[in-house]
Parts: C-alpha cells; sequence; structure tokens
C-alpha cells in the first residue's frame, strides 16, 4: 500500500526547512509521498495570520516542480475551525487504498493528546516523528509508548536542524531584515508583491551577488528557448533543495543551478569566443554539448556579474564533472540530470532516489550511466568524465 506522508501547518510563510524536511522523510523511506496541508482556519494561531488562499499559493510556490511533493486544499476551501480528524476523514473517504502518516515533531507528539478527538485520529493515520538533535529521546520514546499502547502507530525518522522560524522570518521581513537562504525566492518575491507581513517590495533580496535574480530571468527568458528556460528554473529549484538536505548553501546552489545552461543556446563559435579566457581541449572545442559549460562559466561571469569562485566552478564542471569534485558541484551535475521537466530516460528514477540519499552514490552511478551511454553511441568519454569515474572505482575496490 502506498505510504503518504501529510505535513499540516499554518505555513506561515512556507520556509526551506518545511521543504528539506518533506524531502527527508521522502529519503527515509518511510513514505512514497508528502501532502502539504496548508490549515484554512486552525485553532490555536494568532493574529499575524495571512489570507488562507496566499499560504496556499506560497506552498505552491515552494514546492513547484518537486518529485512526489504535493499540497492539497482539503483545509483551505473548508469553513469554521479547521480539525485534523475531519481532515482525515475526508482523506480516507477520497483515497481509501493509501496509508497516512502525519510528520509531527517531537513537540507534538507530546502534546497529541490535546487533539480533537485522538483516539479518533490514531485509527485513520500514523505518525511519522522526526527526531532533531539535541531534543530529549528518552521522553519522546517514553511518550510514544504510551501512545503505542492506546493503539497508535508511530515510526521515528532523523532529521537535521534547523534555525529558522516562521515567526523570526515574519520579524525580519517586518523589520526590513535580509531573509535570503530562508525563503524560496519566489515565495519572497510573493510576499513583497502582496506586502505581507509588513513586508516592502523594494527591499527584495531574491538575488544573489553581481545581477539581481529577477534581471538574471529577464536576461535568460531571451536568451534561451522556452524548454531550456523551464529547465533552468528546474534545476534552480531542485539544486537549492538537494543543497538544503546535504547541509550545503542553498543560495550558492540555487544560483549554479539557475546560470548552468547561461550559454546553452549560442553557436559553438559563439561559446569557444565567450571562453577565450579558458584553456581549451580539442574535444571540447568540438562539442556544444561539453563546450556550453565552460562558456556557462564565463557568460555567468562576465555577463551576469558573479565572481564566487564556487558557483562559477559548479557551472563549468556541470557536464565532464572531474575528479575530486565538491559537494556543490556534484549537486549541480546531479541537478541537472533530476530535475522534473526531465524526459524519462533509462535509469532517472534510480538516479533520483539516489540524490535525496546520498550523493556519491548518486554521482558514482551517473557517471556509469554516462560511460555506458557513450559507448552505445560509439563514442570515448570525456577524460575528465573518465577520471571522476575512476575516482569513485578506485574508492570502491579499496573498501571491497
Amino acid at each position: 500500500m502506498r505510504r503518504i506522508g501529510l505535513m499540516g501547518g499554518s505555513f506561515n510563510p512556507i520556509h526551506l526547512a518545511h521543504v528539506r524536511l518533506a524531502r527527508e522523510a521522502l529519503a527515509s523511506g518511510r513514505v512514497d509521498e508528502v501532502i502539504f496541508l496548508p490549515t484554512g482556519n486552525p485553532p490555536h494561531k494568532g493574529l499575524e495570520l495571512a489570507d488562507k488562499l496566499a499560504r496556499y499559493d506560497m506552498v505552491c510556490l515552494a514546492i513547484a516542480g518537486q518529485q512526489n511533493l504535493s499540497v492539497s486544499r482539503a483545509e483551505i476551501d473548508r469553513e469554521g475551525v479547521i480539525y485534523t480528524v475531519d481532515t482525515l476523514r475526508a482523506l480516507r473517504q477520497s483515497m481509501p487504498d493509501l496509508q497516512f502518516f502525519y510528520l509531527i515533531g517531537t513537540d507534538t507528539l507530546l502534546q497529541l493528546g490535546t487533539w480533537r478527538q485522538i483516539d479518533t485520529v490514531i485509527t485513520l493515520c500514523g505518525f511519522l516523528v522526526y527526531m532533531r538533535p539535541g531534543e530529549d529521546e528518552p521522553l519522546a520514546k517514553s511518550c510514544a509508548a504510551q501512545w503505542q499502547a492506546r493503539g497508535a502507530s508511530i515510526e521515528w525518522m532523523q532529521a537535521k536542524p534547523w534555525d529558522v522560524s516562521s515567526t523570526e522570518i515574519r520579524r525580519r521581513l517586518r523589520e526590513g531584515l535580509p531573509v535570503e537562504g530562508l525563503l524560496a525566492p519566489n515565495v519572497e518575491q510573493y510576499i513583497r508583491e502582496h506586502a505581507l507581513y509588513g513586508a516592502r517590495a523594494e527591499e527584495s533580496s531574491a538575488g544573489t551577488d553581481g545581477m539581481k535574480r529577477e534581471k538574471m530571468l529577464y536576461r535568460l527568458k531571451k536568451d534561451l528557448d522556452a524548454q531550456r528556460y523551464q529547465h533552468t528554473l528546474g534545476v534552480e529549484e531542485t539544486a537549492r533543495q538537494m543543497a538544503l538536505v546535504f547541509g550545503e548553501d542553498a543560495q550558492k546552489a540555487a544560483l549554479a543551478g539557475l546560470l548552468h545552461d547561461c550559454a546553452k543556446c549560442l553557436t559553438l563559435s559563439q561559446m569557444v569566443k565567450a571562453a577565450k579566457e579558458v584553456p581549451l581541449d580539442p574535444v571540447m572545442k568540438e562539442s556544444k554539448a561539453l563546450m556550453h559549460a565552460v562558456a556557462g562559466m564565463c557568460v555567468a561571469k562576465n555577463v551576469y556579474g558573479v565572481d564566487d569562485a564556487q558557483v562559477l566552478s559548479a557551472i563549468r564542471w556541470h557536464t565532464t564533472g572531474h575528479a575530486g569534485m565538491t559537494n556543490l558541484e556534484k549537486i549541480i551535475y546531479l541537478a541537472d540530470m533530476i530535475e522534473p521537466n526531465r524526459k524519462p530516460y533509462p535509469g532517472l528514477e534510480q538516479i533520483r532516489a539516489l540524490c535525496w540519499k546520498n550523493l556519491d552514490e548518486a554521482m558514482h552511478t551517473a557517471l556509469r550511466m554516462s560511460l555506458e551511454h557513450v559507448v552505445q553511441q560509439g563514442k570515448t568519454l570525456h577524460p575528465d568524465t573518465l577520471a571522476a569515474l575512476l575516482d569513485y572505482e578506485h574508492a570502491d575496490n579499496i573498501q571491497q
């Protein structure tokens, strides 16, 4: 039976840690999909609650295009005070063949007794409890045992710590402080456009070093065809979420993802000219598929004003890879392969699953797939890709 994680809350606003937690639940293997349930009229929230439709829109923006994440209007469209038991009844009626698990923290586990009709709730869903480092595990396990004795199904997953809360984000927006790395850029843009939480549009910080993101998008939309532009947005968001899962800088990952194909639609001669400052091997000069990454690094630096060496390197190596890649380089290489707009190809779902669990296993598998692909085409693997693959093969031999 397909297992569905339910992530409820006011999402006032939804932030990157919410999405990261959903991805960690998927990576744990405990659930096959996560459905976000923004509440319409919660019984225990204060006055600084944005309109329910605005909060629903922001959740949609935050998870747009992400595999196995979706959002439900089950609590948005109901009138009156919303209780979880009513939502679960409606979900079970509309989706009787699914098994539901509510994602909760240990703090919520300790307060389950306050939920309306909790004895009915535990017959309608199980609970997937995320334990963060430093929390009182014996107390949580003792509480769980009491609920299990009453018939509740409780499973556990580890979750990375986060130093972000919706309350803190609202405060920062209200006081005009930056919120980079806390919100998805499209969510921040929505907040400022709709003047939510006292935010002012002119303070938008959704861009990064160099050109602002809005200007980058404007230029990319002109320079890329429609399909490549959508792919670019998919890589940007996939890279951001992968960075959050693996503890890397989400802002740098998103920037590298956004600009990784900025030179893709140039002619080969234009690519070579754009990369004149970089030593090029003969194979590279004859292949648009390889050349656009090197040219993209130069265009990102000279046209888009990016001066972060890590970001530029991630763009540079996203097609060939190389021995000793950094985690950021791996993330962009893989995000390019798995973003949700990618047309299906053999091994895609295997790579997608690995990308949220283990970067090195995903890279090793991806590099082997590249070797198989070029052999089938009667071509030769680029020396840098071969060096990257041998790096992993050598590590495997040592472990064995």
